[in-house]
């Protein structure tokens, strides 16, 4: 075992949460062959190994890997139109130029796809290059489309009829905004299946894996285990977004979304990990093909899609389906309430953080950068072990 290079990254984490205000962090690493497969967990600033939390976008990667079984189980196509199962989102309409006035539009010049949601292709969502006066950004926010940590704040249909009313920004496949497209990929999946969110993702993925602390909601009992959420305030102090044992959480929300809204605990997103690491492999079989996990990790977009990507993406990364690339192999996504998890297929290493720290934008923060320096500054199996 890696015991030397399980206690730097303690080092690390311990020094990094020292006399935060914030609630800490847990983590876990596993590396190896999945025969010799051995997984080392930490916490640091008083966490506990089994705290639950929210897992914001994380929640994506279980979500992509859902629709993948599904499509693998033919219940779905890729290619689908999406308006075979949500007909109001036929005949869309697109922006004549990106940012242009809500009434100059073109016809779509083809539908939308299932493969364009896991592209980010849905045509709505965060834009970083729409100034204040940009009509679409502004109808999105006061439509209350956008979700964020938090689900959407709207009911189903009327998330259908809102989005269905507001052009696209840019043809599809020929752009990328992030979040509405997984939103919309919720509806569409529980129109294809006719079951919830939450029982689809069951049957899928958390069911198969033994991930039964993952939920959108959770029981009385499991309520002491839940940290308060906080988020950086523009002063460079911290601001409480959600408190400990937050009631809220005993309902599920009125749109559980495979954008966000998930809690989990470290222990089931490492047992999620090592699915991807495993190339879908779970304890009882295969959850999902082996070429389903290789698209995740193999960049997908291009032209003026892989441009707009830029604009928010981390410089050296890119979208695969349903996850983020880097320029290493490595594969995975972070969450907003500060979540991280990604797998490095040429090293054999998957690790997964969970905090009670929200991130505050788009950049990076530093004790996410110094979590995976730590993870990836050495090779986890040496040749003669530690």
């Amino acid at each position: 075992m890696s015991v030397g290079r399980a206690h730097e990254l303690d080092a690390v984490m311990q020094r990094v949460w020292a006399g935060s205000p914030a609630s800490g962090a847990v983590w876990a690493v596993a590396w190896g062959p999945r025969e010799t497969r051995q997984v080392v967990t930490g916490s640091a600033g008083g966490l506990s190994q089994d705290a639950i939390l929210r897992l914001s976008s994380v929640t994506k990667l279980i979500g992509t890997v859902a629709t993948l079984a599904l499509a693998d189980a033919g219940v779905i196509q890729l290619d689908d139109p999406i308006a075979r199962w949500v007909p109001a989102w036929a005949d869309r309409r697109v922006l004549r130029e990106r940012h242009a006035r809500l009434d100059d539009t073109v016809p779509a010049e083809r539908d939308v796809t299932v493969r364009d949601l896991l592209l980010m292709g849905f045509g709505l969502g965060y834009d970083l290059a729409a100034d204040a006066d940009d009509e679409l950004a502004r109808a999105s926010e006061r439509g209350g489309i956008l979700s964020s940590w938090l689900c959407p704040g709207i009911d189903r249909a009327a998330w259908v009829e809102r989005t269905a009313a507001l052009p696209m920004a840019h043809q599809p496949g020929a752009g990328w905004l992030y979040q509405t497209s997984y939103d919309a990929l919720t509806l569409v999946l529980e129109a294809a299946t006719g079951l919830p969110a939450e029982r689809l993702l069951r049957d899928a993925v958390l069911d198969r894996l033994g991930m039964g602390e993952t939920a959108y909601s959770l029981r009385e009992d499991q309520l002491p285990r839940v940290p308060a959420l906080f988020f950086p305030d523009d002063q460079g102090g911290m601001q409480l977004a959600a408190p400990a044992g937050d009631r809220s959480l005993l309902t599920a929300p009125d749109f559980p979304s495979l954008s966000t809204g998930l809690l989990s605990t470290v222990g089931d997103m490492a047992v999620f990990a090592q699915l991807l690491l495993d190339g879908a492999l779970g304890a009882d079989g295969r959850v999902v093909s082996s070429s389903a996990v290789r698209s995740m990790a193999s960049p997908a977009l291009i032209g003026a899609a892989r441009e707009m990507a830029g604009e928010f993406l981390d410089a050296g990364l890119d979208w695969g389906l349903g996850a983020a690339v880097d320029d290493e192999g490595r594969f995975g996504w972070d969450g907003g309430t500060g979540t991280s998890l990604w797998v490095d297929p040429t090293a054999g290493t998957a690790a997964v953080l969970l905090t009670g720290l929200g991130m505050g934008g788009p950049t990076p923060p530093v004790w996410l950068t110094q979590f995976w320096e730590a993870v990836r500054s050495a090779p986890w199996t040496c040749a003669g072990g530690d």
